[in-house]
């Protein structure tokens, strides 16, 4: 009994885990005011902005009375946009961190600014027990890729994309970044984070928006493919994308021409997307309740114009 082992349920949840709010501001006074709120002990400098901090958990128990440090969570990051005058924009979580010092402070002030507008959403889809998401991949030539890798050489964070493409998709260990954070082990097998930036579409387009991006994000079942020397091409993409940049025009061609003829392994990223729709009312329901505690602008047709 004492050896037997825990079978942990596979799990995929949805929830928005950012939003972004840009809204009037002048930009003489904005660049005024930030240099007065960095006085306050919640807000500290960062490249190219602000960002509001809870420090409320920054230490806990070491297993006997001692306290290890943990870093602040960030609740918000707040900057002047380039190349829009008179504009503020923050960035901000509305399920974390608005209870503390900083939280209540960034309501009054988000409370107090004209014309706000959504501009970005930010979905979050939490893959538990499924350790294959790990091997699942964004496969869109022509998009920008970074990769963290751990000490032992595994992956723990990509980025596809840049921020300002709009369509930014980020993919992380959770459970790591999570014991990390709090000093404690996650009680899961695996939590894999896949983060989805959404920009500049109705909400009501939101589930085509999703599926077309999750569309992309597969496994290549490369030991399908008849030819050791073809398996081989598609295996050496999956270890190092970066290889694709470096090859001649002819070659990339080959590649992006093999993969479109590659298995592809997708369970993951259908049920995300049947995730996503299942629960896509309660999604537009929050954004609805944000939209009216703040006091957003919304289209003429009532629906909210991310």
């Amino acid at each position: 009994m004492g050896n037997e082992v825990v079978k942990h349920k596979a799990d995929i949840r949805v929830s928005i885990d950012r939003i972004t709010v840009v809204g009037h501001y002048d930009s003489d006074r904005l660049n005024n005011d930030m240099r007065e709120w960095l006085r306050k002990s919640f807000i500290q400098d960062v490249n190219g902005g602000i960002q509001v901090v809870d420090d409320s958990n920054c230490y806990q128990d070491d297993f006997g009375n001692r306290h290890a440090y943990v870093a602040p969570e960030q609740v918000a990051f707040i900057n002047s946009p380039k190349f829009l005058k008179d504009k503020i924009r923050i960035d901000f979580n509305p399920n974390h961190g608005l209870q503390s010092e900083g939280g209540q402070w960034l309501l009054k002030l988000i409370a107090s600014i004209q014309d706000k507008h959504f501009s970005r959403c930010d979905i979050a889809f939490d893959l538990f027990n499924e350790p294959t998401a790990k091997d699942y991949q964004v496969w869109r030539f022509g998009t920008g890729k970074q990769v963290i890798m751990n000490q032992k050489g595994q992956m723990e964070t990509t980025y596809y994309g840049s921020m300002k493409s709009g369509q930014q998709i980020r993919q992380y260990n959770k459970k790591v970044e999570q014991e990390a954070r709090h000093g404690k082990t996650v009680n899961v097998e695996s939590w894999w984070r896949v983060e989805l930036q959404l920009r500049g579409n109705k909400v009501q387009d939101y589930p085509k928006l999703v599926q077309k991006m999750l569309e992309q994000f597969f496994i290549p079942k490369y030991k399908n493919l008849p030819t050791v020397r073809e398996q081989a091409m598609i295996l050496a993409l999956m270890i190092d994308p970066s290889i694709y940049g470096d090859a001649p025009k002819a070659t990339r061609q080959r590649w992006r021409k093999l993969l479109k003829e590659t298995p592809t392994e997708n369970r993951l990223s259908v049920e995300m997307a049947k995730k996503f729709v299942a629960d896509f009312q309660r999604l537009e329901y929050e954004l609805q309740s944000i939209m009216n505690r703040y006091e957003i602008a919304a289209d003429e047709d009532g629906v909210i114009n991310l």
